[in-house]
């Protein structure tokens, strides 16, 4: 066999490329250079090509010459195609749900997704900004150990400051971190990344006991990786196909148009051009929009080819390749990490090191002759695609947070419970968390199934709370949850513990109704306290 010509050799193209890529960048509104195809008429003719995108395309006779791209560069053709600056899209913190320039308003996809899958939206505790979590990630030591992988701007969004490896938590679909540790979102743990020229990537290490599955929401289980190279993109006639799935956008598709593409900011880029799309008219058709960052890029054999992570303003979006992605963040965390491949359509794990606590008897017969609320309970089948965050789902409209915190205001001592959480909310999430006689007392006592009880309770006026738990008085049950936190907790919150026990009433029993009126009932009493205390 033998040679091609240097102006097909891929390693002489690489070559020309990498020493035309300043002088490229220089030239006004060149935006990127990269590796591709030469496309003529809309038809991919094979020939290899240096990619030069530019924000807007001139006749050549109103370009100056000296701004010119010329058609060869040392035997390599060229060819100009529309680009833009790139944008990484994480949503912006405080988004207000339209974003420009895509046009019109996306839902963000709220869905609990448990297993854990790919394709899903994820956020960082007490974040506002929130990203997609591209696809699952395993420890080659410890193939049941699961990781998420996005990006690092998803995790360390504008709102969260420094990220901790092993401390800060992110949460799917939200970042709420609920003290019932029964219905919180918080999956896992930052684990490593990196944010710079040619990486912007970063892994979550899922929390033990959480199950997942080596698939992507909406295209399916992974079969493994592919890394790109010029021959995958070079096929005369036939473009390479690719796919991903955010959580804003949803599934689109498109082409890679150049590989170890460079910008100003960023370097061995993955560049795709998304699909046409009829319904858009004159608008501008994006592959990925703000939301969308930390999609896995997958191609038509379900194979990861890299990770997505910004966009530009002519609709294409960006990508690094995945080999590159997993070797920095091996690299960075010590773990052998790879792609999860789906050994079938079924195929789920469990991260080691979970302890499973039975519930209640009282409240395993309610689960047992309710299935509607036992898939509500422990977000079992959860797959449905219409939006359910964990307060939303839990607490049926008309009842929101807001709802329920107002008639929690509307009494004495309601606001005493109120305050409790407003004073001591950080405390109590880091015992319930993180010591582990708390932890156990919490669950073993019922506390997470009870706290995940009374969060449902305003969605239907005929539940009620058990008269008892594990055999005992409500009360009883709670009063042993409440000595476990004053034991474990700081002077400032046993004493706030009291005062708010004081202002609680029997809730053996009650609807949500009965409750708020009992609640009401003991304003005088709660007064009363206050004033003493």
């Amino acid at each position: 066999m033998t040679d091609p010509p240097p102006e097909r050799n891929p390693e002489t193209v690489a070559r020309v490329k990498r020493d035309a890529t300043r002088r490229l960048l220089a030239i006004p509104d060149v935006v990127a250079v990269g590796i591709g195809q030469k496309v003529t008429g809309g038809r991919h003719t094979g020939e290899p090509a240096i990619k030069v995108f530019v924000r807007e395309k001139r006749p050549a006779a109103e370009v100056p010459p000296d701004e010119l791209v010329p058609a060869r560069i040392d035997g390599v053709l060229t060819d100009v195609e529309i680009g833009g600056d790139p944008v990484p899209i994480a949503a912006p913190v405080d988004a207000p749900g339209v974003f420009e320039p895509p046009a019109g308003e996306l839902p963000r996809d709220e869905t609990v997704y448990r297993p854990v899958t790919g394709g899903a939206q994820v956020t960082t505790v007490f974040s506002s900004g929130h990203g997609t979590g591209g696809c699952l990630l395993r420890d080659t030591a410890s193939p049941d150990a699961g990781y998420v992988l996005t990006c690092m701007h998803v995790v360390a969004a504008a709102d969260v400051g420094t990220v901790t490896k092993g401390v800060t938590q992110i949460g799917q679909p939200s970042g709420n971190d609920s003290v019932a540790k029964c219905c919180n979102d918080v999956v896992g743990t930052y684990a490593g990344g990196a944010y710079d020229a040619d990486n912007d990537a970063a892994v979550v290490r899922l929390n033990p006991g959480t199950t997942w599955r080596p698939e992507i929401a909406g295209i399916g289980p992974v079969t493994g990786t592919h890394e790109l190279t010029q021959d995958d993109i070079g096929v005369p006639g036939s473009p390479y196909r690719v796919a991903k799935r955010g959580q804003l956008s949803r599934l689109t598709g498109g082409v890679v148009t150049a590989l170890q593409a460079t910008t100003t900011e960023a370097d061995n880029l993955i560049v795709v051009a998304p699909n046409p799309n009829p319904a858009a008219g004159t608008r501008t058709v994006f592959f990925a929009v703000e939301g969308d960052s930390g999609s896995a890029l997958v191609n038509a054999a379900n194979q990861v080819v890299g990770l997505v992570f910004s966009r530009d303003d002519a609709g294409n979006a960006h990508a690094y390749p995945i080999g590159h992605v997993l070797k920095r963040l091996s690299d960075d965390t010590g773990i052998g990490l790879e792609v999860a491949v789906a050994s079938g359509p079924d195929d789920v794990h469990t991260v080691p090191g979970g302890a499973f606590t039975e519930l209640p008897p009282e409240i395993a017969e309610r689960l047992a002759a309710d299935p509607a609320e036992r898939r509500a309970f422990t977000g079992i089948g959860n797959r449905a695609p219409a939006a359910a965050s964990w307060f939303t789902d839990l607490v049926p409209a008309p009842y929101t947070a807001a709802f329920v915190l107002d008639d929690l205001a509307g009494s004495a001592s309601g606001r005493r419970l109120l305050d409790l959480w407003e004073e001591h909310g950080t405390e109590l999430r880091a015992l319930i968390g993180r010591d582990r006689r708390v932890l156990l007392a919490w669950h073993r006592g019922g506390g997470a199934a009870l706290m995940q009880l009374m969060l449902r309770l305003p969605g239907d006026p005929r539940r009620s709370l058990p008269e008892t738990l594990n055999g005992r008085p409500l009360m009883d049950a709670v009063d042993a949850v409440l000595a476990s936190l004053a034991r474990a907790g700081s002077p400032g919150l046993r004493d706030a513990l009291a005062r708010a026990r004081a202002a609680l009433p029997d809730l053996a029993g009650l609807t949500y109704t009965e409750i708020v009126a009992a609640l009401d009932g003991r304003a005088a009493g709660v007064e009363e306290l206050i004033v003493d205390g």
